[in-house]
């Protein structure tokens, strides 16, 4: 393993390329405003289809923002960071174990689909306290996509495989340099299959559609989002079966696992039936499962640290669905298990059971105040 510090964040995003480029599996971690700076270096990446992996740690912007409290404000920056149409994947870690989980995951998406894959995190999981199970480090499975190794498969190689517009799913042979094979050229102006800058239109509309139909080769690909359910007074289970009815549904990702298992699984809640949908994957964002359990459900709510909604954004501008109740929040303080229950309570018209909740989590702050933690 090497560690490199890069002089500032374009170089890093840079180095991360060429490493990836040359074989080596490689990525760099940033925050909002250091990946502002990367953007140009994505863009490229989805120009010479080379697989690169960002992480993202979010916290509360613009500029430097609130630099030490969290957020999930940087979900559409990573959805559309650089300039023009690409295909890219958007992953966000949710507890401890996704930290690890996620990683090869998103390197194998990445050298699959020959893409940047970004992955999100944030400051309230990067400084939560977990209790962990020791990670498995045996199960993570390599998978290197269609790279060509083989000695006589390089020799077979055409220059034109490279970027070949015809490519099933729109990904094509790739091989590293110094390899004894057919040379191409990489580079970020338009090009032809073998790289060689061309700006004919009929060249630039079959390259686009090769690039692009990595993204729905992915989209089909990718897992719906994970559901939890406290059904009739039960919780667990991941499936609801037709004669249930939904009384509410929530919709969330990232760090609002964690709470919001603890909420709805709690005693004020575990009579009503309630399903929530987290998202993992969220671009390609998968709706197949939301849309069914929406149809289903007497009321939805969406809730993010963030000021827009920016995953309701996404669902409703993905397949309509537009989830105007919402549980916001932008001050840069997590989720808190009294207050967010507080909040889904008063979705069921119980509002004296909320109040009470508020009531003990202010005498039990004013205690701590008093005792000085």
């Amino acid at each position: 393993m090497v560690v490199k510090q890069a002089e500032d964040e374009i170089t890093a995003a840079q180095f991360v390329s060429g490493a990836m480029y040359m074989g080596t599996r490689a990525l760099t971690a940033t925050s909002g405003a250091g990946f502002d700076l990367m953007s140009e270096t994505v863009s490229l990446n989805a120009m010479i289809e080379n697989p690169t992996v960002f992480v993202l740690a979010q916290r509360p912007g613009p500029a430097t923002g609130l630099p030490t409290w969290t957020a999930q404000g940087d979900l559409l920056q990573a959805v559309n960071t650089g300039h023009g149409e690409f295909a890219r994947c958007v992953l966000c870690v949710s507890t401890s174990q996704d930290a690890f989980d996620l990683m090869p995951i998103a390197f194998n998406l990445a050298e699959l689909f020959q893409i940047s894959v970004i992955v999100l995190t944030e400051e309230q999981v990067a400084e939560a306290l977990y209790t962990q199970e020791p990670y498995d480090l045996q199960k993570a499975e390599i998978q290197r996509g269609k790279l060509v190794t083989d000695p006589e498969k390089l020799k077979a190689l055409k220059s034109s495989d490279r970027y070949d517009p015809n490519a099933e799913g729109g990904i094509s042979s790739r091989w590293l340099p110094g390899d004894d094979a057919a040379t191409y050229c990489a580079q970020g102006d338009e090009h032809d299959a073998s790289g060689t800058v061309s700006e004919a239109w009929s060249n630039a509309k079959r390259q686009m559609e090769k690039r692009m139909r990595k993204f729905h080769t992915l989209k089909s690909t990718l897992p719906q989002p994970y559901m939890n359910v406290t059904l009739h007074g039960e919780q667990g289970g991941h499936w609801i079966d037709e004669n249930d009815e939904i009384e509410l549904l929530v919709i969330g990702w990232g760090s609002t696992l964690g709470v919001m298992r603890d909420v709805m699984f709690s005693e004020e809640l575990r009579s009503h039936n309630i399903a929530y949908l987290h998202y993992t994957y969220l671009w390609p964002l998968c709706t197949a499962e939301l849309q069914r359990l929406a149809g289903r459900s007497k009321r939805a709510v969406l809730v993010e640290q963030n000021y827009q909604g920016q995953l309701g954004m996404l669902i409703r501008m993905e397949c309509g669905l537009d989830i105007t109740d919402r549980i916001l929040k932008y001050d840069g303080r997590p989720f808190f298990y009294d207050e967010l229950l507080s909040l889904l309570l008063a979705r069921f018209g119980r509002t004296e059971v909320a109040s009470a909740v508020i009531s003990q989590a202010h005498s039990r702050g004013s205690e701590a105040e008093r005792a000085g933690l």
